[in-house]
């Protein structure tokens, strides 16, 4: 780009010696095509800088997409998307301590404080609904529990994989 300029600058310098008639159309006309040389020289300047940080930003979208493809894959990442991100910590954490003896469906939730909690779900038998019970007050197998919904008292038989409604695409 310092060539461009210099060459602009060169040209504004040969109008300037060439000591027309300010006055003088062809002066006028020259002195604007200098000005002009210059917004755009000005222009390109902030493409290419635009252009950079754009760059920048695509390789570290690539970064963070190689980071997730190889978590996704099951393969080794640099562990860079753990280090940004307190909640994915907690959360990573919580996940690992959910109980391994069921075969149940569990999810995890974040509230407006960042505290995660993991949460077992259910159908309701009396209405058929879908409630969650936290998994740390799950209590002993034949224990009630108040649907949310309904406001009856019902069985928690925590989802599996086998007894979990399935939804279907819809078509019209």
């Amino acid at each position: 780009m310092a060539n461009l300029n210099d060459k602009i600058g060169f040209i504004r310098g040969l109008i300037e010696g060439a000591q027309l008639d300010p006055n003088d159309p062809s002066a006028k006309l020259y002195a604007a095509l200098a000005d002009a040389l210059e917004g755009i020289a000005g222009e390109l300047d902030d493409l290419r800088d635009g252009m950079s940080e754009l760059n920048d930003f695509v390789e570290s979208i690539d970064e963070d997409l190689e980071d997730l493809e190889a978590a996704v894959d099951g393969g080794e990442h640099d562990g860079r998307i753990a280090e940004d991100d307190e909640d994915y910590d907690e959360m990573d954490d919580l996940a690992d301590d959910l109980p391994k003896t069921d075969s149940g469906l569990h999810v995890l939730r974040s509230d407006a404080s960042g505290n995660c909690q993991a949460l077992a779900g259910s159908i309701c038998s009396e209405c058929g609904k879908l409630f969650f019970v936290p998994v740390d007050e799950l209590r002993a197998e034949n224990e009630l529990y108040m649907c949310p919904h309904c406001h009856k008292p019902v069985d928690f038989a925590p989802l599996t994989p086998e007894n979990a409604p399935i939804a279907k695409p819809y078509r019209e």
